[in-house]
């Protein structure tokens, strides 16, 4: 009744027309202003990045902060895939090339002689980087979205935002880790392997070490990044060699994946194949190994989510180390044959954890002290100092 009254007046048609056709335009201005606010929280994490950087850069001056700025706009261009041959090398080459070029950049830019300090400074670098170039990609796009008014890539980014500015505050975390040696959870493999070490073991790689050890009743290898500073080492060279050295003829690699909502963080699983993230050069080195010498791969993973594995580890997976150990001395015992050699990778960034049994304590002590200083608050990242969320208003 309402309505009929309402298009019989002039007025009620009006106001139909121009809902019409504001609606749309009003619609998109709600959803433009609430990806910029979107974008001005993903530069808060950035510009909080950048004064973590300057910090260990010890960048006091405008120029020195311009050389760091400069460099966070570093550029990879991966090789051509149209012709797939020797890819996995192409790629493998422009990766070395690319750490080479972070490793000088803080060579030249620091005074420190502490290679473990150099290390944590170039993943925090190379984290401030990648949240760089996530910051401008969604500036681009959401520029292009108010010159085009395309409501459909409007619609896309704001589904995704959501995701997008939490990965980006969980790397923002991650920075601060790095730079202040506090192990994320993605250093829980390197922190189980740490455990079953009982000696430093020798450097069999860049950045990794090595050491025969005892564990269920066999003589076993253990392998990790070389620690406590940042780093993930370059495993699959260790893998190689350790082969090739200690005739090694059956592999256990142990890592953090990614849990499905609804799991528990913490859960452990085995399984079978090489457990390693990243874009799978390394993973496709050590099946190609695996393939020539006829070794058999298992593994063990800890379950937990993308933005866990980034941010200082959760008391869950801190915990999740013990069981872990046991389903690795179920699976030696079970599978493994007793003449077997076996090699025990744990794969991840080693950043905060050292190298043997005896670091792990002071590893544990760094992190009670870190769960008793965010216990109460309302959400675990909250123990980094962030500006309150800016609420959300609108032109109209």
């Amino acid at each position: 009744m309402f309505y009929e009254l309402a298009f019989d007046s002039v007025l009620g048609w009006i106001i139909f027309i121009l809902f019409f056709f504001l609606y749309p335009k009003l619609y998109m201005m709600q959803i433009i202003w609430k990806l910029e606010n979107d974008l001005k929280e993903v530069e808060n994490y950035l510009n909080k990045s950048k004064k973590t950087l300057y910090k260990h850069f010890n960048a006091k001056d405008k120029k020195t902060k311009k050389i760091i700025n400069n460099f966070l706009d570093f550029v990879v261009a991966f090789p051509v895939d149209i012709e797939p041959i020797n890819l996995v090398k192409k790629i493998q080459h422009i990766l070395d090339r690319y750490d080479q070029r972070f490793r000088y950049f803080v060579d030249r830019m620091t005074k420190t002689k502490d290679k473990e300090i150099k290390k944590d400074i170039r993943f925090a670098l190379i984290g401030t980087a990648g949240l760089n170039q996530l910051y401008k990609i969604l500036r681009h796009y959401i520029i292009m979205i108010k010159k085009t008014n395309n409501l459909q890539l409007a619609l896309i980014l704001q589904m995704t935002m959501p995701m997008i500015t939490k990965l980006a505050k969980a790397n923002a975390r991650a920075i601060e880790s790095f730079a202040n040696r506090i192990p994320i959870g993605d250093a829980i493999g390197p922190l189980i392997a740490a455990q079953l070490k009982t000696k430093e073991g020798e450097e069999i790689a860049d950045e990794v070490v090595i050491s025969k050890e005892k564990f269920a009743g066999r003589e076993v290898y253990v392998m990790k990044a070389s620690g406590p500073g940042a780093a993930l080492g370059k495993i699959s060279q260790g893998v190689e060699k350790a082969i090739k050295k200690y005739k090694i003829n059956h592999i256990i690699t142990i890592d953090a994946a990614a849990k499905l909502e609804g799991e528990k963080t913490g859960n452990v699983s085995e399984g079978v194949g090489v457990m390693m993230g990243g874009i799978g050069v390394e993973r496709h080195q050590i099946e190609d190994l695996a393939i020539k010498y006829n070794i058999p791969l298992d593994g063990v993973i800890i379950k937990m989510s993308p933005e866990e594995a980034a941010i200082p580890m959760k008391k869950e997976i801190f915990n999740a180390k013990d069981k872990a150990i046991q389903v690795l001395e179920s699976l030696i015992h079970e599978v493994v044959d007793k003449k077997e050699r076996v090699l025990i990778i744990g794969v991840g960034n080693t950043g905060g954890v050292g190298n043997s049994k005896k670091t792990v304590k002071d590893v544990e002590s760094r992190l009670t002290k870190f769960w008793k200083s965010i216990k109460g608050k309302k959400e675990w990242e909250d123990y980094f100092e962030e500006k309150k969320k800016r609420k959300v208003s609108y032109p109209w």
